[in-house]
């Protein structure tokens, strides 16, 4: 194979992977796999006294959330057009952008606040469920403020 072939492909590949959407109904299904996962981690924490059992339980947890909010976010729109799709990317560039500000941002913020709070200065980077949550949540929130913009 030739390199142009082989560029083409991955090129191609690569157009499949970006527009990949799952179906509508998938939003409601990872609305709903997010909130009984939310209310799972407060319940867990109430309920579970076995301490390696209740970590175990908030990791899974914790996972389940973040595909709930995955399945969100790449869930298509009734009408999927040119418009809807350039408001999920600004809504993706902006949560990119955000999420990376917070993960650069965080480490001395919490630096600072244990220093007053604790006497104590550790430099502590920041966890990948608080890195992925602020992206997810970040853009499905100023997606649906682009649609409701848009709507008005």
């Amino acid at each position: 194979m030739s390199i142009k072939k082989i560029i083409a492909c991955e090129r191609r590949s690569l157009e499949k992977v970006s527009k990949f959407q799952l179906p509508h109904h998938f939003k409601k299904v990872g609305w709903v796999l997010f909130i009984v996962s939310f209310i799972s981690l407060f319940a867990s924490s109430i309920i579970i006294t076995d301490e390696s059992l209740k970590s175990t339980i908030v990791v899974i947890v914790k996972y389940t959330m973040l595909i709930g909010l995955l399945m969100v976010s790449l869930a298509k729109e009734p009408i999927e057009d040119e418009f809807i799709k350039s408001m999920r990317m600004k809504s993706y560039m902006i949560a990119f952008t955000l999420g990376v500000i917070q993960t650069l941002i965080m480490p001395f913020i919490t630096l600072g606040a244990e220093t007053i709070v604790d006497g104590v200065s550790t430099l502590k980077p920041v966890n990948d469920f608080f890195v992925l949550w602020v992206l997810l949540f970040c853009q499905i929130l100023f997606f649906h403020v682009f649609k409701s913009a848009a709507n008005d």
